[in-house]
């Protein structure tokens, strides 16, 4: 006995949308919530709001000048 698969089971006709497999926001979140380097991450940043505004500074000009000889 072989197994028929019919256009409405085949695998590649059900795919879904996008929108059907892709997480959430709420989803995401959870995640981040729960990841403990994103929770001393957040806890550092409102230790030393300072240090960290530096921080993204130096991050922010080291993007800014990896991408300004790119054209």
């Amino acid at each position: 006995m072989t197994d028929t698969v019919t256009p409405a089971q085949s695998p590649a006709t059900d795919a879904g949308t996008a929108a059907d497999t892709a997480p959430t926001l709420d989803a995401i979140k959870e995640k981040l919530n729960a990841n403990e380097t994103v929770a001393k991450a957040k806890a550092f940043a409102k230790e030393r709001p300072w240090a960290t505004a530096a921080a993204a500074g130096v991050i922010g000009l080291a993007i800014l000048n990896t991408l300004r000889g790119r054209r």
